[in-house]
Formats: structure tokens, sequence, C-alpha cells
């Protein structure tokens, strides 16, 4: 066990050496297992410290949906990347290798959540304003599943070694077009299972969503937060999603591009395994 609730920390410590094992399709099923039983046990701490927010009950349901959250979201959207893949670009990795790339993501994402757990047990313990709460809840989500994207965008870049997906510009075309995907059919996802924080001038009930989506709850969330009175047409939802959904693309795409920018200044030397196999060093030997 202490190698699965370690296996993010030392991802993050060495990310390359970690995607390069998986180019190499070395031990696949045991880093899935691994990343699957971290990534759950993360997610659920902190979900049981957002449900706290309510109730005893709450904190219970909101602990198992949180990595059902996550997870339904990525069992949803890997199939659609890697077929578009397969057919369009005549990728070379597995759908083992892709998953263990997102999940590895998913694993930051639930590892940075584990880390605002006790910050989110501050707020349980000295506020009761639940549009607040909610909002706090998908700023953390929001900035940890950035941060996540990242590290799946950057796997891609050293599991993709003949860069069917990463070299070309509809590969990236289709990364960012699931990005997109994974994006929507999250928050979908999370306005599904919701409540996943809980009103507490309403009782415990296990499922119901609201009558508007998840991107009108956020934004009424905000007008309560901030004392605005705005009547939210639905024209104006509608703008206000739009709006901000590019600037979460832009975002990530900011971010990726200045990744892939950097991996592509940075010259590492080598491998001795390479070195050995290259043209040059068998005239030299010669």
């Amino acid at each position: 066990m202490n190698t699965v609730f370690t296996i993010i920390p030392r991802f993050l410590k060495s990310p390359r050496e970690f995607y390069l094992s998986v180019q190499r399709g070395e031990n696949l099923r045991g880093k899935t297992i691994a990343l699957f039983v971290s990534t759950v046990s993360f997610l659920a701490v902190y979900g049981f410290m957002t449900g706290l927010s309510h109730s005893w009950l709450q904190a219970i349901s909101t602990g198992i949906k949180m990595p059902l959250l996550f997870l339904l979201t990525l069992a949803f959207t890997l199939p659609a990347l890697y077929f578009f893949a397969l057919a369009l670009l005549n990728i070379k990795f597995s759908v083992a290798q892709a998953g263990v790339v997102v999940l590895s993501g998913i694993g930051v994402t639930a590892f940075l959540l584990l880390g605002l757990s006790p910050v989110t047990l501050f707020f349980v313990l000295t506020s009761s304003n639940y549009p607040f709460f909610q909002l706090l809840a998908v700023v953390f989500v929001a900035i940890s599943g950035f941060i996540g994207l990242y590290y799946i965008l950057h796997g891609f870049t050293w599991v993709d070694k003949n860069y069917e997906l990463t070299g070309g510009s509809l590969g990236g075309l289709l990364l960012r077009a699931w990005v997109l995907l994974y994006g929507f059919v999250g928050a979908q996802m999370t306005w599904r299972l919701s409540p996943l924080i809980g009103d507490p001038q309403y009782p415990f009930v296990l499922l119901r969503p609201s009558r508007d989506n998840f991107f009108v709850d956020v934004a009424k969330a905000l007008q309560q937060t901030l004392g605005f009175n705005i009547n939210l047409t639905p024209d104006l939802a509608g703008t206000v999603i739009c709006g901000g959904m590019m600037a979460l693309v832009a975002l990530v795409l900011g971010v990726w591009l200045g990744a892939r920018a950097k991996t592509s200044s940075a010259k590492t030397p080598p491998t001795p395994v390479e070195e050995a196999a290259s043209p040059e060093s068998n005239v030299k030997a010669t």
C-alpha cells in the first residue's frame, strides 16, 4: 500500500521518467491500479471535507460522488480521444497507455485537492455561507483540474514517440477538442451528481439536480456571494458560459503551448542505450 499512496508524489518528482516508462509499456497494469486507488482515496477525502458543510450524510455522499465524478468523466471521454486519434492519425500507442496518461493527470488533480482539504475544513468550521462554499469548491477543482490537464497534455508528448498526435496541426486540434469535451462532460456530470455540497436550508438528499445547469448555478452562486442583483436570462447565461469556456480554453492552450516550447528548447542528452544505437557511435566503434 505504501507504493499505491506514494505513486503520485514520486511521479511529480520525475514525470519524464514516468511517461517514458509508459511509452515502453512497463507495468501498465500496476501503474493503473496504483493511480486508481490513490486517486479514489484522495478525492474521497476532499469530497468528505466538502460535504461536511451540510451534514455527515452529505459528507459520506460527496466522498463517494467526488471520485465518481472524475472517473466517470474519464470513462465517457477517453474512448472518443483514442478512437478519433486511431482513425485520423494512425497512432501507435495503446488505449492502456493513453489511460495511464489521463489517469496520471486526474491523480495530480486529486493530490492537489487532498492538499486543499485542510483549507476546506477550515472554512467548514468558520463559515456557513452556502453560495461561498459552492464557489470555493468550483475554484479549487478548477485550479487543480487545469494543472492535471497540463500533465495530461505534457504526458502525451512523451508517450506519443512517433508524434502522430502531438506533432501536427490535426493532432493538436484533436487534443484541444478533447479538452473541451472533457470539460463539458465533467460539468454535466457535476450537475447530474448534485448536490455535492448541499444547501443547509434543505434536508439531505442523494440526488437533486437543479432546474438550471452547472454554469447557471455557478453564476447564481457568484451573484449571491458578491451581492449582485442581475436577472440571469438564458441569453445572458449563454454569454457568460461561452465567454467563460473561451477563457478556460485559452488558459489550457497557453499552458500546453508553453510546455511544448519548454520541451522543445530543452535538449536532453541521449541515454547510453540510445547513444550506443546511433549511427555515429557505430562509425566510431569501427
